[in-house]
């Protein structure tokens, strides 16, 4: 059970149909934590006033002053409506509501002098293998030749900037078009790896481990995995903290599959703002909880 501290209240920003959002809410609320809930719909937007020279922030006419805070980018919004100007909508609410957030030093937050370096995926691989962790054989291009040398059934490739799922390079090159022997995008090629596939979540100066079952290359497309709550945390974990430290990161999920050759688990990305409400049901709160301690700097009772 999370101590109430009536002085610490929280802000929760984004969106109402984010079901993250909605786990981290119900576990703040039966913690008995204050909650100034500043999710938006679709088609519905509050009253918003930021006096910026003042630094004062009102909603629904009620001036926000959140010892914490939580927000995520609205990215179930384009799921629901696909309109460009939903999308539009749901990046300048974020945009305004993180601005303020990182204007006001006051306010606990995840990630707050994240390094640039979390952001793109091949620096972090780089970083990665500095700081001890086993990362693929991994090239970057958009050479046709260089994607045909590998042999059939035995590499992976996905998008550079994330945002579609993980293939097989030979799905890959029967769907992409070849123009003077390039692809218009450079794409992420690595050498395909095994299950167990485990992701370890970094909360503040916690860690949770979960391991994820499936037959799929990526179970993110039938949304086929068993999701398993693991009782210790895989000893990557201590080169993944030296990672995060170095991209001043406190919150984050990293994702790991097994070498078929070694059994060794091997760094797949780092997920600076990962999903983490299915994660969360499967750890019967453990996860939420670990957020909100970090946020608020209050700690359980046994």
């Amino acid at each position: 059970m999370v101590d109430l501290d009536p002085s610490k209240t929280l802000v929760i920003a984004g969106g109402h149909s984010d079901p993250n959002l909605g786990q981290l809410v119900a576990t703040a609320q039966q913690a008995g934590i204050v909650v100034q809930d500043l999710r938006h719909g679709v088609k519905d937007s509050p009253p918003l006033s930021w006096q910026v020279n003042q630094g004062s922030l009102k909603v629904n006419n009620q001036e926000i002053k959140p010892y914490g805070a939580f927000i995520r980018y609205y990215v179930f919004a384009g799921m629901e409506d696909s309109r460009p100007e939903v999308a539009k909508r749901a990046m300048g609410w974020y945009q305004t509501l993180q601005g303020w957030l990182l204007s006001d030093p006051k306010i606990r937050l995840f990630n707050r002098h994240q390094s640039p370096m979390g952001g793109n995926k091949g620096a972090t691989l780089v970083l990665a293998q500095q700081c001890g962790l086993e990362i693929p054989q991994t090239m970057i291009t958009n050479e046709e030749a260089s994607l045909r040398q590998y042999t059939p059934g035995t590499a992976i490739a996905k998008p550079v900037a994330g945002g579609d799922y993980c293939y097989g390079l030979e799905e890959l090159l029967n769907g992409v078009e070849f123009r003077s022997g390039c692809a218009a995008n450079p794409a992420i090629v690595q050498n395909r790896l095994v299950s167990p596939e485990i992701r370890i979540y970094i909360v503040g100066n916690q860690a949770l481990a979960f391991e994820m079952r499936s037959n799929s290359l990526d179970y993110r497309v039938k949304q086929d995995a068993e999701v398993i709550f693991l009782g210790e945390v895989p000893s990557e974990v201590e080169s993944l903290r030296v990672l995060t430290a170095k991209l001043n990161m406190d919150f984050g999920a990293a994702d790991f599959k097994s070498d078929p050759q070694t059994g060794k688990l091997v760094f797949l990305e780092l997920n600076t703002s990962p999903m983490f409400a299915r994660f969360n049901q499967v750890s019967q709160g453990a996860l939420c909880t670990a957020m909100l301690k970090t946020l608020l700097s209050i700690e359980g009772n046994d």
